[in-house]
C-alpha cells in the first residue's frame, strides 16, 4: 500500500486557518467601498481550507499522487528545498515584520527573498528593485485612499 501524504492537506488547511486569524483583524466590510480590508484575505483562508479539505478528501478515497511527465522536466530533477524555504520565509515575512517595518520594508525584503528563490545572486539590485517597486505601490495605495500605515516606521516616518 502506498504511502497518503494527508499532511499536505493538513498543511493547507493550517495555512487556510492563519489567514484566517489575521483576517480576522481587518474590517471585513467599510462604509465607502462596501468591502473592507480583511474581505479578500477572508475570502483566500476560506478558499484554502476548502480546498485542503477536498484535497484530504481525494487522498482518501485513494487518488495517487504519482509524478506526471513534462516536457521541459528531466528524469533527474530534484526538489531545491532552499528555494522551498525562502519562498516559505517570503510568505510569512509580512506577518512577522509588517507592523515593525511598515510596507515598503518588508515588501522590499519579500522581493529579494523570491529573487534568490529563483537563484539571483544580485542581492543589492534586488533589494534597490524591490525597494523602488515597493515604493511604488505604497505611494499608489495613498493616492487611492488606501492607508498602509507609515512610509518608514522603522525611522520615525
Amino acid at each position: 500500500m502506498t504511502e497518503r501524504p494527508y499532511w499536505i492537506a493538513v498543511g493547507i488547511v493550517g495555512w487556510g486557518a492563519i489567514v484566517l486569524y489575521k483576517s480576522a483583524e481587518l474590517p471585513q466590510f467599510d462604509q465607502h467601498a462596501h468591502i473592507g480590508p480583511g474581505f479578500m484575505s477572508t475570502a483566500v483562508g476560506v478558499g484554502l481550507v476548502v480546498l485542503g479539505l477536498m484535497l484530504a478528501l481525494q487522498i482518501r478515497r485513494g487518488v495517487s499522487f504519482e509524478e506526471q511527465g513534462a516536457e521541459d522536466i528531466s528524469d533527474t530533477h530534484s526538489v531545491s528545498y532552499k528555494a522551498l524555504g525562502l519562498t516559505a520565509l517570503a510568505c510569512a515575512l509580512p506577518m512577522l515584520t509588517m507592523p515593525k517595518l511598515g510596507f515598503v520594508i518588508t515588501c522590499t525584503g519579500c522581493f529579494v527573498l523570491i529573487a534568490a528563490a529563483f537563484k539571483s545572486n544580485r542581492w543589492a539590485l534586488n533589494a534597490v528593485l524591490g525597494f523602488g517597486f515597493s515604493l511604488l505601490c505604497w505611494w499608489l495605495f495613498s493616492k487611492l485612499g488606501v492607508q498602509l500605515g507609515g512610509l518608514l516606521p522603522v525611522w520615525g516616518k
